[in-house]
């Protein structure tokens, strides 16, 4: 996000301002990725109608690829939302710490035992932490969307089926195209 120093305090204002601006990008680049996996389809689709397999597997592998990429754009914009919440949250949260030390400090002249409430308070600044660490999570699990294997395969399969169905429905006059999709159909069952 543009952070050149990961120690430098950034504040709320400052971070919620960078996360806006991701999230644009992301949902901009998702729109690209969604209009590049429909017409990835439609290539799968026309292929298939051709009975080009070769055309058809490039095109639905490039489907499944895309695929991944948008459910992991998807998610990475989700989760700026929910960070941008955090952010909304902590801002709340930091009078509720300040009273809390408060709290903490007149306990402590009255005998009360702090340490639950430090504890508490500990608590809150960890699950800010962890809303740092979800954002490297999620490039993790990008890197594991991006390579395919059996999953590839299986998605692949899926939109053979998806695409199969949907041709025999517009053009059962076609016998010659009839004939290979019932053949595909027997394959796959």
């Amino acid at each position: 996000m543009g952070l050149t120093n990961p120690f430098k305090k950034v504040s709320p204002e400052e971070l919620k301002t960078k996360l806006t601006i991701s999230e644009q990008r992301l949902s901009t680049r998702e729109k690209e990725l969604i209009k590049k996996q429909n017409q990835s389809r439609e290539q799968a689709k026309e292929a298939l109608a051709k009975g080009n397999d070769r055309e058809f597997r490039v095109a639905s592998r490039r489907y499944s690829l895309v695929e991944g990429q948008v459910n992991t754009i998807s998610s990475m914009v989700e989760m700026a939302q929910s960070m941008n919440d955090v952010i909304e949250m902590q801002t709340g949260l930091k009078e509720v710490v300040e009273i809390g030390q408060d709290l903490g400090k007149w306990q402590k002249q009255l005998g009360f035992d702090t340490s639950k409430l430090e504890g508490a308070v500990t608590n809150i600044r960890t699950s800010m932490e962890k809303v740092n660490t979800a954002t490297t999570m999620m490039t993790a699990s990008m890197d594991a969307a991006m390579s395919g294997g059996a999953e590839l395969s299986e998605m692949q399969d899926s939109l053979r089926s998806e695409l199969l169905a949907e041709l025999s429905s517009e053009q059962p006059a076609k016998d010659e195209l009839s004939k290979k999709i019932e053949s595909e159909m027997a394959d796959t069952e």
